[in-house]
């Protein structure tokens, strides 16, 4: 299993921050996913299940684990062939705005040859991803950018 934590600074009160997770269309823009589907409920409510889609058909079987609106959002997902991840948002009021940590936890498919690749070639690749997909959620709630589209 990996695991890694982002954090950063934002110029927006935590529950601006917080509709980047609560809001599907806000969500699916800064994840940088194709879709949010098939969701029972608001994606703020503990037990909500929901599809992410993150290319072509792949994508995570997903429910929020928990949820304490605008301090903490925990939500995980199952993909294909044994892909999972659980995200944890931590989200303080400081300097006028927003400190942020975002904890990762994922498992690559195919088992012990899935670990291995990811050792060897992709374990920098999810937190680069990462990194990219944090600075859009920066943009967009700090209102440096358009809202989604």
């Amino acid at each position: 299993m990996g695991r890694y934590t982002l954090t950063r600074h934002i110029q927006a009160p935590p529950a601006r921050v917080w509709e980047a997770f609560a809001d599907a269309a806000l969500a699916k823009d800064w994840m940088d996913l194709r879709d949010i589907r098939d969701a029972t409920g608001p994606l703020d409510s503990v037990g909500t299940r929901f599809r992410t889609i993150v290319r072509g058909r792949w994508g995570f079987r997903c429910v929020v684990l928990e949820s304490q609106p605008p301090a903490l959002h925990r939500h995980e997902g199952h993909g294909p062939l044994g892909a999972y991840y659980r995200q944890t948002a931590r989200l303080v009021a400081s300097d006028g705005g927003t400190d942020l940590e975002l904890e990762t936890e994922y498992v690559v498919p195919l088992g012990p040859i899935g670990r291995m690749l990811d050792r060897l070639f992709l374990e920098g690749g999810p937190r680069t991803i990462a990194n990219r997909e944090l600075d859009r959620l920066v943009e967009i709630v700090s209102g440096r950018s358009d809202s989604p589209s």
